[in-house]
């Protein structure tokens, strides 16, 4: 191939970085513009920060955000959650924000009265240091699912790169978690290939050490 034509095809393909890039650009713009806001209110001394959507972008920019405009004002942030559960690389994200927000602040999770916590929501809610919740509010446990990152379709995965996938979720999020040890390792035996549902009366009941109190 001679010069000139390499130096088109070179030529070309940064072009198509460039579009590809300024695609992500917008498409991440249109998410933080468009995307659910957090509801933000004060109780009782401390900021809370409600999500009552899928844990998807741009969750963890709103919790930046959030943070960052009102750690000056208070000591104690409390996350109100009620979510179907969503993305685990957003979820990540989530955590690592809450992560660093206690190392300066106060920070519980809650969730109330005849909300949800399903799936990846569990983990954002196992981050906080003290965990309330309402003695009907539900939680779901289910091993991760794979997507197709171009059509988000659901990936069925062989048996063992499923099982990898699970034994990987499970050491990262509830591994070090403040859950009760017995009652992890009957969750890790129960949960293969199903959805547990359990109210937060159960899991105080259990002693599973996922819910810390019930609402008074």
């Amino acid at each position: 191939m001679d010069a000139p034509s390499t130096r088109v095809r070179f030529a070309v393909t940064l072009a198509l970085f460039a579009l590809l890039g300024l695609f992500a650009w917008r498409s991440g713009r249109k998410i933080y513009e468009e995307g659910p806001a957090l509801d933000i209110r004060e109780e009782r001394g401390a900021v809370v920060l409600h999500w009552a959507h899928a844990v998807e972008a741009p969750m963890a920019q709103r919790f930046e955000d959030a943070f960052s405009k009102w750690k000056g004002k208070t000591g104690h942030f409390v996350i109100d959650l009620d979510s179907p559960g969503g993305a685990i690389a957003e979820g990540r994200l989530v955590i690592e924000e809450i992560e660093r927000m206690k190392a300066t602040h106060e920070i519980d999770s809650y969730v109330g009265a005849g909300a949800d916590c399903l799936s990846m929501c569990v983990p954002i809610y196992l981050a906080g240091e003290h965990r309330t919740a309402a003695k009907n509010a539900r939680f779901m446990f289910h091993e991760p699912s794979s997507y197709d990152l171009v059509t988000d379709e659901k990936v069925t995965e062989p048996g063992f790169e499923k099982k990898m996938t699970a034994d990987k979720f499970f050491e990262r999020y509830f591994g070090k978690s403040q859950m009760s040890p017995e009652w992890r390792e009957k969750l890790r035996a129960d949960w293969k290939g199903r959805d547990l549902w359990f109210t937060a009366g159960e899991l105080v009941e259990q002693k599973s050490g996922v819910v810390e109190e019930i609402e008074q």
